[in-house]
């Protein structure tokens, strides 16, 4: 006889580790910060349209941080600039 409830779900097994998680979620992070800083930087050197498109990358990259950081990002990507 079944009670009719549904088994609890468990996370997913994802294919990188705590670690790596954690070192990917840092960068972009820090990458959504600094694009952050650097939109208004940009909004009060009158540079309105860098700032925006500044605002609108933080956006982006603060998204896939949250996916990171939430275990919903099936691939994890490096994001450096030199």
């Amino acid at each position: 006889m079944t009670t009719g409830q549904q088994p609890a779900r468990t996370r997913p097994a994802t294919p990188y580790s705590q670690g790596k998680r954690a070192f990917y979620g840092l960068t972009w992070t820090f990458w959504t910060i600094a694009l952050v800083i650097g939109a208004f930087t940009m909004f009060t050197a009158d540079m309105v349209g860098q700032g925006l498109l500044a605002l609108a990358l933080s956006g982006a990259t603060g998204y896939y941080a949250y996916r990171i950081w939430t275990w919903q990002a099936r691939r994890l990507i490096f994001f450096i600039i030199f």
